[in-house]
């Protein structure tokens, strides 16, 4: 714990350095972003116009509105687990398809001179046909869950407390998800595939339970939580916590946060961590316009274990560049993560492509953020509006191969290509195509040696 302690005072120290650095507006507060691309989110930020399904408004602000959204996806692949798929599943994997359908209603309630109440609820129906490259459907020919996706209430402060900020404190209770930083640990408190089925869709975010407090001040925001997982196989996980940030405007931002574990898992129980993040351009105020695109992210978390293990270790750093004015305004980024043996990577998730599942065929079903380093190449590009495509290459890494059971640390190349296309506000579409090849590493894991091919066809209708 000692060890604790002294990292996080120099965790902090350097964040109040950062802090006291920079300056911003009240509307530059967004330090990281954050994947809103859920149901809750949705039905929330829509206005009445754009959204059918708002049945009730009243001249105050408040409202009722449902949503709905459908998605599918389809894989296909070739020599899955370099064509060693039928000895580590169990059973071959060639394909599969995905789908889910999501409803809710949610809506909020303005209190005259009192902030307002708002509430979500919504119920996810999710089904997998045949085997899944996780092999989490394995002896299923079609693996079907229905049950409740997100529930809760909250209160925000409206201008309550306005020499502070309007909605200073906000409040929430209930099943929801929470999201730290770029989900470098907290994104996806559920879990998803096996006899939840959608493994690759993974709509279940939500814990069982979340209280959160956010507060909001100018520049600086922070949260304190306590959520209990909605994990399977169920492991009796539960944090609590706290996560400080600071918006440097144009600048970018920079936060971290201590967290509090419990758990069933030895190896996870009374575990301590301490995380750092930050998300700058640097050179944003200067006059040079060729170093303003310029951007620097890097996170770093250290894991204080217990029950005498090992502590834990995960970090990564990425600068980027976008050439805007080169056609299409391409973005270069490069990103080197490292994540040691004893790292426990809890419940990081989807909140862009590479992050943080690294690579659509490796990172999704062979390997985990942890006892890896990963070097990784990324280059988006977008022709219209419209479309976004995105090439990865990325380079693997075992970070300790002895710990992993093999001789050569190096695992695996793999190439993927992303293209994402949003048809119209309610409808959008995505191309996925990888191969990954295997190294020494991999080879001797899997006994395979083939290339692994791997394409998916992803659709969305949301209202």
């Amino acid at each position: 714990m000692k060890n604790l302690v002294k990292r996080c005072g120099l965790c902090a120290l350097a964040l109040a350095s950062a802090c006291a650095a920079g300056s911003a507006s009240a509307d530059d507060t967004q330090g990281f972003s954050k994947n809103e691309n859920i149901l809750s989110e949705f039905i929330h930020r829509m206005r009445a116009d754009e959204n059918p399904l708002r049945f009730w408004q009243d001249e105050n602000g408040s409202f009722l509105q449902a949503g709905m959204r459908v998605e599918f996806a389809n894989f296909a692949q070739g020599n899955s687990w370099f064509g060693e798929s039928k000895n580590i599943l169990g059973k071959k994997s060639t394909g599969w398809r995905e789908h889910s359908c999501g409803v809710g209603v949610g809506g909020r309630y303005v209190l005259p001179q009192a902030g307002e109440l708002y509430g979500m609820a919504t119920f996810l129906a999710t089904r997998t046909s045949d085997t899944d490259a996780a092999g989490s459907t394995v002896h299923r020919m079609q693996d079907e869950n229905k049950r409740v996706g997100k529930a809760y209430l909250g209160w925000r402060s409206g201008d309550l407390f306005s020499s502070l900020d309007k909605d200073f404190v906000d409040i929430t209770i209930g099943r929801q998800q929470y999201i730290a930083g770029t989900g470098f640990l907290f994104f996806n408190e559920s879990s998803n595939g096996g006899s939840r089925g959608g493994y690759w869709l993974g709509d279940r975010h939500a814990a069982d339970f979340l209280t959160l407090a956010h507060m909001k001040s100018g520049n600086l925001s922070g949260d304190l939580f306590y959520l209990k997982a909605d994990d399977n196989p169920h492991t009796d996980t539960s944090a609590r916590g706290a996560t400080l940030d600071y918006a440097f405007g144009k600048y970018g931002g920079a936060g971290g946060g201590l967290y509090f574990i419990s758990s069933d898992m030895d190896s996870r129980d009374s575990m301590n961590i301490c995380d750092i993040r930050f998300s700058i351009n640097p050179f944003a105020g200067l006059a040079a316009a060729v170093l303003k695109p310029f951007k620097l992210e890097a996170e770093y978390v250290y894991e204080d274990a217990d029950h005498g293990f090992d502590n834990g270790r995960g970090w990564y750093v990425a600068p980027g560049y976008q050439f805007e004015n080169i056609f299409w305004k391409p973005t270069l980024t490069y990103r080197y993560s490292s994540f040691d043996e004893n790292y426990d990577p809890l419940f990081y998730g989807f909140n862009d492509w590479g992050s943080w599942y690294q690579g659509e065929i490796l990172g999704e079903y062979v390997l985990s953020n942890s006892n890896l380093d990963t070097h990784m190449l990324r280059l988006t590009v977008s022709p219209v509006d419209a479309v976004t495509a995105n090439l990865i290459y990325y380079r693997f890494k075992i970070h300790d191969s002895g710990a992993y059971g093999v001789t050569s640390a190096q695992f695996a190349d793999e190439y993927d290509m992303m293209i994402d296309w949003t048809a119209t506000r309610h409808l959008s579409f995505t191309l996925v195509a990888a191969y990954a090849d295997p190294d020494s590493g991999a080879r001797q894991s899997t006994s395979g040696n083939d290339g692994w091919s791997y394409t998916m066809l992803y659709g969305k209708i949301q209202f």
